[in-house]
């Protein structure tokens, strides 16, 4: 391990009663959108109905402070790191050393419309197996958040995941003084943990992803029939799915007005995701979803956005990624770093074919995992962190 070159400074969250006291006004003020008759199974996007709920629970019955009071009996640092195009950034992350002589350091990053609490239920089962009646290996446990989201910086000049590797990489290295590392990751998230493999395969050891994300070059090797297939019904669900991403991936300011100043207005763009990609039942307007998050998970989400007024530079990543051009592997490159993918039943994507992963990734380890969604790791934290432990167990030996 190195010396720290970069240091991190303690940080605590702390939201003012003035801001607490904006927010519940706002959400008292709330006009209601008619709704057309047909969208009991959100058809149409967000139910009225669920959003009436939400509304006013998170207005008259969510307590910010027994949340952030929660957030902080985590350990949260700020850390001031320099990209290269020598502009410095803000990086918040939770820093969980692990249990035992040798834990394995390893950096999760979360995706879009969630943030670093989408890991905090399994922060402590992965750094401390014992405490759980697991086996090891246990980790040294790096959540931050993405540049733009939560408590991390809004960068003036967008950055896509290429440049935010590079960053995690000074994360490792310049500040917490690790030499090797182990990274896992979903969404956007996973085009941060692919690139880094790519950029990084030095200090990468191994990588856990829930989502490839990185298409491969295929002009001198044809797609089977499976894969054609396969990317048939993915472009069928994009078709259903893809209105958010069209907005965000080309105009996310016109947006960013509306979601910035209406609490419900942001909470109604946000959720429809968590109903489409989460595991939720579809039987009933609300009850799948409450079930499946509960009202205080998922508005301690919601609350972060609004609380640090990110909504607009997370949004702005689906435009900035696609412009950095890092999403396509070039002839000739592959992820050569040992991976494990997990794919949830509920998730963006049909099941993807082991051909497909095999032709970007060096998969060590294909999974179909049981249930769960695009969320893995608050849906399901017991089953989720177990995987992962077994994961990297078969991936470093």
């Amino acid at each position: 391990m190195t010396h720290r070159i970069i240091p991190a400074d303690p940080f605590t969250i702390q939201v003012s009663d003035g801001e607490i006291a904006d927010l519940k006004e706002r959400l008292a003020r709330t006009r209601w959108p008619f709704e057309q008759d047909g969208n009991e199974n959100w058809d149409y996007g967000t139910n009225l109905s669920y959003m009436e709920r939400l509304v006013s629970y998170w207005r008259d019955d969510f307590d910010w402070r027994k949340q952030e009071a929660w957030l902080n009996s985590f350990k949260h640092y700020r850390a001031t790191i320099t990209d290269d195009d020598d502009t410095d950034h803000e990086i918040h992350f939770v820093y969980e050393r692990g249990s035992g002589p040798s834990p394995i350091p390893l950096i999760m990053t979360h995706g879009w419309p969630s943030s670093f609490r989408e890991f905090l239920d399994v922060v402590n089962r992965l750094a401390h197996p014992e405490k759980y009646g697991a086996d090891g290996p246990s980790f040294d446990v790096i959540v931050p958040s993405l540049i733009g989201y939560g408590f991390s910086s809004k960068p003036r000049k967008p950055l896509g995941p290429g440049a935010i590797a590079d960053l995690w990489h000074k994360l490792m290295t310049d500040v917490l003084g690790y030499d090797t590392y182990a990274a896992e990751a979903g969404d956007w998230g996973s085009f941060v943990t692919s690139r880094l493999a790519l950029q990084h395969a030095d200090a990468v050891r191994a990588i856990h992803l829930t989502m490839l994300p990185l298409r491969p070059y295929v002009k001198d090797k044809p797609v089977t029939k499976e894969e054609a297939g396969w990317i048939k019904e993915m472009q069928a669900w994009w078709r259903q799915e893809e209105g958010y991403r069209t907005i965000q991936s080309t105009k996310p300011m016109a947006l960013a007005f509306g979601l910035h100043d209406s609490p419900a207005g942001l909470a109604g763009w946000l959720a429809d995701k968590y109903y489409r990609l989460g595991d939720t039942k579809k039987h009933h307007p609300f009850e799948g979803m409450e079930e499946r998050f509960p009202m205080d998970t998922i508005l301690t989400q919601f609350s972060i956005y609004w609380f640090t007024g990110t909504i607009n530079s997370a949004n702005t990543l689906y435009k900035s990624g696609p412009a950095e051009g890092t999403a396509s592997l070039k002839q000739g490159e592959r992820i050569t770093v040992p991976t494990a993918y997990s794919e949830y039943p509920i998730d963006t994507l049909p099941l993807t074919p082991v051909s497909w992963a095999e032709r970007g990734y060096n998969i060590q380890r294909f999974k179909e995992m049981p249930r769960g969604g695009h969320f893995a790791a608050m849906e399901e934290p017991e089953l989720f962190a177990d995987d992962v432990r077994d994961a990297f167990r078969e991936l470093l030996g």
